[in-house]
């Protein structure tokens, strides 16, 4: 195998000068002498060793990605914008996919406290779970930036805020303005509607049925797990015992959306005619769908590059104020939601 040592014999220089081109530090080296020790490199067939260059400067160039599941495709669609980016800015992206387990959260933060990545940008913010760890990656002071639609984060960390919960009540304001009366709730802030209790989403939405004059209780929540499968038998369930339960859901994701389309045809009932449907977050199949899906649209190249912005300046300069980027999602109304007479 080739060495520096080999690369430093083959053009008259010291291992020391090799090493700092050839790991992306040529300081005070000739661009003469960059190109021949690239070149005799090259020829030599040198293969750097990135495990002994990142402890030798503590340096990964890598980038860790917390995320609850690559199920969503909006996750899907942040890794790979994610990945050009950072790929753009020369480091690499290493997702740790959790699936809300406590213990591959710990395995995802440690990574960051143990060096193993130079920066860990969190797609979601979990204060019950992980409050403690937190709490030493602030002491500590390392680059932790989250994508997160809590507002406790801003100030304390580095974060992209969005308005994913207000979504709730722009689509039950967007619901009733198309004659909805009975709008049900799939996923997401269901348990909190169900059991009465306060939360961000569940107050959007409480809001803007009560401002419609509408109830807005426990009737409105169809509480599932995060898959399609739960969503559609969650949904045909409610339907099959109660068939005009609803005449608008709305879907917490994508990983629920296509399971309750489902539920409501085999129930018998269409879409938009009978229960109008719409969801929160927005893919290529959501616009291809058989019936195109109403969304909240969360602006993801934009929040990528604001993500990638923040964990740049945050490795720059490490002890600079927390900075907060705030985004608006936008309602996109498609044919899930017209009034029937308005179906092309």
């Amino acid at each position: 195998m080739t060495t520096l040592k080999d690369v430093a014999k083959a053009v008259g220089c010291d291992v020391s000068t090799v090493s700092r081109v050839l790991n992306g530090r040529p300081n005070r080296v000739s661009g003469e002498n960059r190109s021949r020790i690239r070149e005799a490199a090259h020829r030599l067939g040198y293969v750097a060793n990135r495990t002994a260059s990142s402890l030798a400067s503590g340096v990964t160039r890598t980038v860790g990605l917390l995320i609850p599941n690559v199920f969503d495709g909006v996750y899907a669609e942040y890794i790979e914008t994610l990945d050009l980016e950072l790929s753009a800015a020369g480091y690499a992206l290493r997702p740790f996919i959790c699936h809300n387990r406590p213990e591959k959260e710990n395995t995802a933060l440690d990574a960051l406290l143990h060096h193993e990545v130079d920066a860990m940008i969190a797609m979601y913010h979990n204060a019950e779970r992980c409050a403690a760890q937190y709490e030493v990656i602030r002491r500590n002071g390392l680059p932790l930036i989250f994508r997160s639609n809590v507002p406790e984060v801003d100030g304390v960390f580095d974060c992209v805020l969005l308005d994913i919960d207000a979504g709730y009540r722009a689509l039950a304001e967007h619901l009733i303005e198309r004659g909805c009366r009975k709008i049900g709730v799939v996923g997401g802030c269901a348990d909190a509607l169900q059991e009465g209790r306060a939360g961000a989403g569940a107050d959007f939405f409480r809001a803007a049925l009560q401002k419609a004059g509408l109830p807005a209780d426990s009737r409105n929540a169809v509480p599932c797990e995060d898959s399609q499968e739960a969503a559609y038998r969650a949904v045909l369930e409610r339907l099959e015992k109660e068939p005009d339960a609803f005449d608008g859901l709305i879907v917490h994701n994508i990983n629920k959306v296509f399971g309750c389309c489902r539920a409501v045809g085999d129930a018998g009932l269409s879409i938009p005619g009978q229960v109008k449907v719409a969801t929160i977050s927005d893919l290529a199949l959501c616009r291809l769908y058989s019936v195109p899906l109403t969304v909240w649209a969360q602006p993801v190249p934009e929040i990528c590059r604001a993500l990638v912005d923040l964990t740049l300046a945050r490795l720059r300069e490490p002890d600079a104020p927390c900075r907060t980027v705030k985004f608006h999602s936008t309602l996109l109304a498609r044919e899930s939601t017209q009034p029937t007479h308005e179906r092309k």
